[in-house]
């Protein structure tokens, strides 16, 4: 489980910086082209242990914008460069990173990840539904800080094929930072798909059709999600009167602007009792879908507060979640099963089961530990505790293992 955060010792920070980590090998080989986008010098950090230094003593002079010591023991440096010294967590920051830092604390945090499964650009805190179990609950601030943030940061990634999410909060509150983001994406970015998670209320309005056609972002897929086949049901679970309709126009629309479009549902008390239900109505209602997300519920902000409204064990929704999850695989609608772990699932459920969580906050408890199909689990959040914890949790065996690898195959 990896965080995203780290204390530094930081010396001769002027004010606010975005840099990419970078070590000296990987300097010589491509320079500033590490980066997909526009980068200098001046935006690298340069990854430089002790022995490094001692050993080429010539890499103090390079015109890098950092120099990050990731040793307790720091080699001597000119003393008017800005350095990043002896991390409080070693494991936090790694080449290939791209790190933020802000001149009122010591606080290095990592934006971009090498490598990493959950890559993303944060656009907002705000957002115009409550859900329910809304695992980051949104505050009333002016955050237009982070399209800026984030225009910078896409040019610092690397170019590749990882995925790259877009979320808040609601992105598509701040509708021409959005734009503008995804313009950038297309350009720099054109080899990474992007995964936008939107509630779709404001897709509601037609010009947006106008605005995703003209972009034509090839890679770009939306995520909305869809708690009931019902307005009066739905509603109650984002606390937005008239939030069904408006979304139903916003699906809509992003079928009109030829948009790929993933219907996302988190499974809870209020959502699976008519699972089966909101798949019938999905399927003859929204064929434009492309994927539909069944996921287990995260246990951390707003749903902690709901916890006696929200809760249900998953081996009480199996028989739902079979029959909605079968329905639609029968008629070519593509289904996955996310953020729940195998043994709280039916074997014959397993092939629809996705390794889905984040790997900086995934968790695999003490259970897990001696299980046979770890390697096939999706495990837990890591702000699972026992009060959100199935019954049916429990090492599989070998046997078990077996039948799992199959019905996945």
């Amino acid at each position: 489980m990896l965080r995203r955060e780290t204390q530094f010792e930081i010396q001769n920070l002027a004010g606010p910086r975005l840099l990419k980590v970078i070590t000296a090998s990987e300097l010589i080989e491509k320079g500033t082209a590490v980066c997909a986008g526009h980068a200098t010098f001046d935006d690298l950090a340069l990854w430089l242990e002790a022995h490094e230094l001692r050993d080429h003593p010539g890499l103090a002079a390079l015109p890098v914008g950092a120099f990050l010591c990731p040793d307790q023991d720091s080699p001597d440096l000119p003393k008017a460069v800005l350095q990043l010294r002896a991390p409080k967590d070693p494991q936090v920051v790694r080449p290939g990173d791209v790190i933020a830092l802000t001149p009122t604390s010591n606080l290095v945090r990592v934006l971009y990840r090498r490598g990493a499964n959950s890559n993303l650009l944060f656009i907002t805190d705000r957002c115009n539904s409550l859900c329910l179990m809304c695992s980051q609950p949104p505050k009333d601030v002016d955050d237009r800080w982070h399209i800026e943030e984030n225009l910078r940061l896409i040019d610092l990634m690397d170019a590749g094929e990882e995925n790259l999410g877009i979320s808040g909060g609601e992105p598509t509150l701040y509708r021409e930072g959005l734009l503008e983001i995804l313009a950038k994406c297309k350009a720099v970015l054109p080899e990474k798909s992007t995964h936008l998670l939107s509630n779709g209320r404001l897709l509601k309005d037609p010009s947006w059709i106008a605005a995703l056609k003209h972009l034509n972002h090839s890679r770009l897929s939306w995520g909305v999600p869809l708690y009931a086949d019902n307005a009066s049901d739905h509603d109650h679970v984002v606390q937005a009167p008239g939030a069904f309709s408006e979304t139903m126009q916003g699906l809509y629309n992003l079928a009109r602007a030829n948009q790929v479009v993933e219907i996302r549902v988190v499974l809870n008390r209020l959502t699976t009792p008519r699972l089966p239900e909101l798949a019938h109505f999905v399927f003859r209602n929204l064929p434009f879908a492309r994927h539909v997300a069944l996921m287990g519920i995260e246990s951390t902000g707003l749903a902690k507060k709901h916890y006696e409204e929200l809760w249900i064990d998953p081996l009480d929704y199996q028989e739902q979640l079979s029959q909605a999850t079968y329905f639609l695989h029968n008629r070519g609608v593509p289904v996955s099963i996310y953020n729940l772990p195998l043994c709280a699932l039916p074997a014959h459920l397993s092939c629809f089961a996705r390794q889905s969580i984040s790997d900086w906050k995934n968790l695999f408890i003490d259970a897990c530990q001696s299980c046979a199909a770890s390697s096939l689990c999706a495990g837990f959040f890591k702000s699972h505790t026992d009060r959100w914890q199935s019954r049916g949790i429990r090492p599989l065996s070998t046997e078990e293992f077996t039948r799992y690898a199959r019905s996945a195959s």
